[in-house]
């Protein structure tokens, strides 16, 4: 059976989270993402689950994005959506999954209205700027932050 991406079913949330706390121990400066990982979740979940997107494996998740559309952009006052978290087992990721969420979750943002998708990658990230890059995705802003 091959790939499909799917909406979630409640039996995949705690393999997301299992998959996501293990994408999560390769950054320790991240100390509470899991905290936030579960609340984009329940909030996906309450107002748009339809943007709750898994990658099924012969019936078996293994990734997911959460796409969100947010309205009138600040900047551009283009439609926008966010592509709010990205993640896949890592087992999987040289298999074009994370690619293939990106492309799903595009889709659905057109489909609602968007003219543009919006990500947020920490510095800590690494390659994963080469993923975004590679499917479209430039960089647009820079947020700073100052340890006060």
């Amino acid at each position: 059976m091959p790939l499909v991406v799917r909406r979630v079913k409640v039996q995949d949330l705690s393999i997301l989270e299992s998959l996501e706390g293990e994408s999560a121990r390769s950054f320790p400066s991240r100390k509470r993402w899991m905290e936030s990982y579960r609340s984009l979740l329940e909030r996906a979940l309450t107002e748009e689950p339809e943007g709750l997107l898994v990658a099924d494996f012969e019936g078996r998740a293994i990734g997911a994005a959460i796409a969100r559309v947010r309205g009138t952009h600040p900047v551009t006052g283009q439609e926008h959506g966010r592509l709010e978290a990205l993640t896949v087992a890592p087992a999987w990721r040289a298999h074009g999954i994370r690619e293939r969420l990106i492309k799903e979750a595009e889709a659905y943002l057109k489909s609602r209205g968007c003219r543009l998708m919006v990500t947020t990658l920490r510095t800590d990230a690494g390659a994963e700027g080469d993923l975004y890059k590679s499917t479209g995705f430039k960089v647009a802003a820079w947020e700073l932050e100052r340890a006060l």
